[in-house]
């Protein structure tokens, strides 16, 4: 018997973090979000800066970035101080086209698309559907293809909460 994969969940994109903010997690150390807070400041409005990833226990910070980050980036990287790991994960696509096609899908197509985002890991769009439609369709990949969504890029199609 082969192993059963379970669907992947990830939170919905939230509509009151934008991009390069973060938010405040009990029990985290000051140290990570003066990193985060270098970080941020270092990447600037870049395309290539992706969604900085922490680890539960807040010793790694994972920097999503398309391509090879610039030198400002790479110091901050470089001096994460003692206690804190910090890796860059290159992404597939460019997270701030990303962030453009999840923009556009989620305008034109609102009567389906409850939200959309790009994926923390850089490689597609996160679409949460709206339950009346997956119901509709059967499900939320199905609800896609019946609404005429298409992108040039991936898409992870969930049904949203109602």
């Amino acid at each position: 018997m082969s192993p059963r994969k379970q669907p992947r969940r990830s939170a919905a994109p939230s509509p009151g973090v934008a991009h390069g903010e973060y938010v405040v997690y009990p029990g985290t150390r000051p140290e990570v979000y003066d990193l985060l807070e270098r970080l941020s400041a270092a990447a600037g409005d870049s395309p290539d800066f992706g969604t900085p990833g922490l680890s539960l226990d807040r010793t790694r910070l994972t920097v999503r970035w398309f391509g090879e980050p610039p030198p400002e980036v790479r110091r901050v990287v470089d001096r994460a101080g003692p206690g804190l790991t910090v890796v860059v994960e290159p992404t597939e696509f460019r997270p701030g086209d990303l962030r453009g096609e999840a923009e556009r899908l989620g305008r034109e197509h609102a009567a389906v698309v409850r939200s959309a985002g790009p994926r923390p890991e850089g490689d597609g769009i996160e679409l949460l559907i709206d339950p009346a439609a997956v119901r509709r369709a059967g499900g939320p990949a199905t609800a896609v293809l019946d609404a005429g969504i298409e992108s040039g890029f991936p898409l992870f199609p969930e049904e949203a909460s109602d």
